[in-house]
């Protein structure tokens, strides 16, 4: 008899989905891929894909999810791969749920998403938490007072910017302006300084057949916005406080499934602070193959054979590496000087879990290094647009053009 199956809705470039559809396919259980049509995800690609739907728009997608159920014997299990997705099929979250096991809290992903909501609860579980504040206008912006440097984050949904980071309130206003964003969109924070490897990551999940959370902590060494953004490049490492703040966490939250916590260490007072979680897998979730972390197949068993959960793998702190090369060279990208470093390319030497690339499935590889071609491409023809325009612009500022500087034919 054939596992049952599982269906996973892609949004995005797909590479958290990707993670998922690889985990299961590997162990034989049958994966279908959901996606809007116009997705560039290349989890679809995969060889352990058995079949894909892509569907015209959002409206269609719980009505395509909601057909293929019913053409089969038993329930799906449901994984879903990042916060638009949760939150474009909460409505639905109910006859979602009596046709497939859901992995993720769709039905909650609202309160569970609420930052306001996060930062509460993290103080009430005794986790340190910055400074916070939620201005609702330009003048409570201004009136923020710290002898830190400040920091915006989005609050609820999406802007144009993963982080901003200022001096003062009054800076601040000047960068959200910038981006178009308002005070109300945002939640400000003292920030935690510190540069990107001084940021952990619990990734949970928390059955629903037995009473276990299952655990494993990470480390962040370069995100794709130094400072700010998603993982580039990270390990597994070894931190039971932060394992065990966000086993804390997820029984706080009274949720089940997966749960992704950050925290960013001060090393100041030596202390973790909380940053936020993800009610969804992370990012970075095959990083805990190799340390015996299989967030994907734990999930699976849950819903489809908790026989498996009795005597789990021991997860270990592996110290291997996980290597997202597109944000890798974001990263380098505006941080140059990096690359000048040894320690920098340690990652691409040692034990590495790649996040695209695997030897055994190489065309979401092939799909993405194309992506890739073509962002390279894009950055070098914005670069060099930007440089044909500085003599222009001076010209222009000398009031006159390039032209008018040659001389006249005699």
């Amino acid at each position: 008899m054939e596992p049952r199956q599982a269906v996973v809705c892609v949004g995005e470039a797909g590479i958290n989905a990707l993670a998922t559809v690889r985990s299961l396919g590997r162990r034989g259980v049958p994966v279908h891929v959901f996606a809007l049509k116009a997705s560039r995800q290349i989890a679809s690609a995969s060889r352990y894909c058995r079949a894909s739907t892509l569907v015209d728009g959002p409206d269609d997608l719980c009505t395509g999810l909601l057909d293929f159920a019913r053409r089969r014997g038993q329930r799906p299990v449901l994984y879903v791969d990042n916060d638009p997705m949760m939150k474009l099929l909460a409505p639905h979250a109910a006859v979602l749920a009596a046709r497939f096991a859901l992995v993720d809290p769709i039905g909650d992903a609202a309160r569970l998403t609420d930052k306001q909501f996060q930062i509460g609860l993290a103080r009430r579980c005794g986790i340190a938490v910055p400074r916070t504040w939620f201005p609702t206008n330009w003048a409570g912006l201004g009136a923020i007072r710290s002898t830190k440097r400040l920091i915006a984050k989005p609050a609820s949904g999406r802007t144009g910017f993963k982080a901003l980071v200022a001096a003062s309130g009054a800076e601040l206003a000047v960068k959200l302006r910038s981006h178009g964003a308002l005070p109300s969109e945002v939640l400000v924070q003292e920030y935690i300084e510190g540069d990107d490897a001084q940021i952990y990551a619990g990734l949970a999940y928390r059955a629903k057949s037995v009473d276990r959370c299952f655990v494993m902590s990470a480390r962040k060494l370069r995100q794709s916005e130094p400072g700010a953004g998603v993982m580039a490049v990270g390990q597994a490492v070894d931190v039971p406080q932060v394992r065990e703040m966000t086993r804390r966490l997820a029984r706080a939250a009274g949720m089940r499934g997966v749960l992704c916590s950050e925290f960013k260490l001060d090393p100041a007072d030596g202390k973790y602070y909380f940053i936020e979680w993800n009610p969804r897998p992370a990012y970075f979730q095959s990083l805990g193959w190799k340390a015996g972390f299989d967030l994907a197949w734990l999930a699976w068993c849950d819903h489809a054979d908790p026989v498996h959960l009795e005597h789990p793998p021991a997860v270990e702190a592996s110290g291997h590496y996980w290597v997202n090369l597109h944000q890798d060279l974001a990263h380098l990208a505006k941080a140059p000087g990096s690359a000048r470093r040894f320690g920098t390319w340690r990652p691409y030497l040692g034990r590495t879990e790649w996040a695209v690339f695997a030897a055994d499935d190489l065309r979401p590889w092939m799909a993405a290094t194309r992506q890739l071609g073509g962002w390279i491409r894009e950055r070098f023809a914005r670069r060099a647009a930007a440089a044909r325009a500085v003599p222009l612009a001076a010209a222009a500022a000398a009031g006159r053009s390039p032209a008018a500087r040659r001389p006249a034919p005699r």
